[in-house]
């Protein structure tokens, strides 16, 4: 399987996921301006168009769009730091004295590192925990970190770690942090306008049709977006799992770490299901769309099921 394609083709599925949400985002702005302040009985193309042309001033649409340029830079601040909350871990510095096994982790990130040509060495972290499993945050010098579990560390190989950190490095290198918190921004505002625009305009009536067909696709959005940007970050978050395990084949050279890794992280996933349903937290539940392994291959799935992902490894 040429790894390299894989990584291309899911990268242009990503982009069209991505174009996709900007233009939900612009279409429930520009329904918002004409509902508001229709201009003329033409149909809603023709306003659109006006609107788009800034023959008038689309408030509404420029007021989405300040909202989320504001909300990606909060996000972007303080949003990797949310992965390591309410969780036990330490962090691996390079400077300090470590174990042998914390040496080799943080040998192996800056190798995997080096190899991706990231021009960065992302930091350390080990979670205490007996769950095997990884998780990877960030996108430049100042704000990515790998961290793997203790229990991951104690059962596996040194190749499969290799090759879960290469995973995790892979993310890295493509942006998926940036991403998903980016589209998950987009997501929440277009949810949250057409849910109040919902409201408003639930008894609403206007003299102006353009008005009146632009409340109604908005009701009628405010029931049908919820699953279709859903569907959409899903799919989004399957398709850079699949790249990430791409990217650490191209990274070790060696398909069979990754295949042998995902099999004994999967095996070791049910084994923790109790314990892990009993003390799920909000923060777990945020940390876990970054695993590297959740069970899934649904449309509502974070993660693609563990048969697909090894057939894909496998070049089936």
């Amino acid at each position: 399987m040429d790894f390299r394609a894989s990584i291309a083709i899911n990268n242009r599925k990503t982009k069209l996921v991505v174009v996709t949400y900007i233009a939900i985002m612009l279409l429930v702005g520009l329904l918002a301006d004409i509902a508001f302040r229709p201009l003329s009985n033409n149909g809603l193309l023709y306003d659109m168009q006006l609107y788009i042309t800034f023959a008038a001033i689309p408030y509404i649409t420029l007021g989405i769009l300040a909202c989320t340029l504001i909300g990606i830079v909060i996000i972007s601040k303080f949003g990797h730091k949310m992965m390591l909350s309410g969780s036990q871990y330490r962090e691996l510095s390079p400077q300090a004295e470590l174990a042998a096994q914390d040496r080799q982790v943080v040998n192996m990130v800056e190798e995997m590192a080096i190899s991706a040509n990231l021009g960065y060495v992302p930091r350390v972290f080990v979670m205490e925990t007996e769950q095997m499993n990884a998780f990877a945050a960030g996108w430049n010098q100042h704000n990515a970190l790998v961290a793997v579990t203790s229990g991951l560390l104690g059962k596996l190989t040194r190749s499969e770690v290799q090759a879960v950190i290469a995973h995790e490095v892979g993310h890295i290198l493509h942006g998926d942090s940036k991403l998903t918190l980016y589209v998950g921004i987009l997501a929440n505002v277009i949810l949250t306008l057409t849910n109040i625009l919902g409201r408003v305009f639930l008894f609403s009536r206007s003299k102006n049709n353009n008005a009146n067909k632009a409340k109604m696709l908005l009701l009628v959005l405010n029931f049908v977006l919820p699953i279709i940007t859903q569907v959409l970050y899903l799919y989004l978050s399957r398709s850079r799992e699949y790249m990430a395990d791409a990217a650490a084949v191209q990274l070790t050279g060696d398909n069979q770490a990754m295949i042998s890794a995902l099999q004994k992280i999967s095996g070791d996933y049910e084994v923790h299901k109790d314990d892990r349903e009993k003390y799920e937290s909000f923060t777990e539940k945020y940390r876990a769309a970054a695993y590297i392994f959740s069970k899934g291959d649904s449309l509502f799935s974070t993660h693609p099921s563990i048969e697909n992902r090894l057939k894909k490894l496998r070049g089936e």
